[in-house]
């Protein structure tokens, strides 16, 4: 009795501790939740070090920190960003190919649609190394675990750091990422990561407000602490892939007129906007944790009769 009386008492905090995560979350379960970001990114070769052109080769990569600055479900306002609460991040990922691809004995910017004028580029998971630029630098080592894409801190409370695109590689990417694990994501064995660019964008347009293109991925979550079990779905935005995961975002790419005019004041060339899509499903019940129990008490008694 004595054992099964712990045991109970290992139940009870496991189910207080439940609800206590559940009600801590920024997410609502039962709908679809829209993640509003922005985010700034740089291109970095394959020696690490940050390219100062938008030029994109195999072996390269694409380094950034991202906030969430509003989360949605059923038409209202579940969370945003401020003083006391940030959600924030990095993402990484490596250029696999770039156009022109060979089609029919000929060459196309996209090999699934070659009558399209978009570059099709296709990304994969990034090298875990180290990234700089001058003399700031970045270790992906110690900020990602092997084949995460994406990962966000939940930083809540009168010390929350705000996230900065100023200032030095390290410094904003420390702002970023500090806070309790929220999420991270990666393509895993289904996922996808690629974008659509436009080849003909100048550098007048972009100051005009043209976008160098958008992004599209349908990732698979690889740690989870929002308090939710997180269904597959669809990116509805997506033109080709098609392919259902946990986590589906789009994104519109442009520049960051500091980083590219003022390099000393940001450390980032790329920025944009975007979304991302998750349907959180029921917590985890609590009658799975005693069903959990009827387990382990039913082998304490096989245990005894032995």
């Amino acid at each position: 009795m004595k054992r099964i009386g712990v045991l109970f008492a290992v139940i009870a905090g496991l189910v207080a501790g439940t609800a206590l995560e559940a009600s801590a979350t920024v997410l609502q379960s039962h709908a679809l939740n829209t993640l509003e970001f922005s985010y700034v990114e740089s291109v970095f070769g394959a020696d690490g070090t940050r390219k100062a052109g938008f030029d994109l080769a195999p072996g390269d990569h694409l380094v950034g920190i991202i906030s969430v600055n509003r989360i949605t479900a059923g038409g209202e306002t579940i969370f945003t960003a401020g003083p006391e609460a940030q959600l924030t991040g990095v993402y990484a990922h490596k250029v696999l190919s770039v156009p022109p691809y060979p089609v029919d004995g000929g060459f196309a910017y996209d090999p699934l649609v070659p009558t399209s004028p978009l570059a099709h580029v296709e990304f994969g998971s990034p090298d875990l190394v180290a990234f700089s630029d001058g003399s700031s630098s970045i270790n992906l080592a110690e900020i990602l675990a092997p084949g995460e894409m994406l990962a966000l801190w939940l930083d809540q409370g009168s010390g929350a750091t705000a996230y900065t695109t100023a200032g030095s590689l390290a410094n904003g990417m420390a702002a970023a990422t500090d806070g309790l694990p929220f999420l991270s994501a990666g393509i895993g064995s289904s996922g996808y990561f690629y974008c659509h660019t436009d080849p003909t964008v100048t550098l007048a347009d972009l100051m005009q407000g043209a976008l160098i293109g958008q992004a599209f991925a349908g990732l698979e979550v690889m740690t989870n602490a929002t308090g939710h079990c997180l269904a597959s779905i669809l990116n509805a935005d997506d033109p080709e892939k098609g392919v259902a995961t946990q986590l589906a975002i789009t994104s519109d790419l442009s520049i960051n007129p500091l980083g590219i005019f003022q390099p000393e004041a940001s450390p980032w060339t790329l920025a944009g906007t975007g979304t991302a899509q998750i349907y959180p499903a029921p917590e985890p019940s609590t009658f799975a944790l005693f069903g959990a129990a009827g387990v382990i008490i039913g082998l304490t008694r096989l245990r005894k009769r032995r």
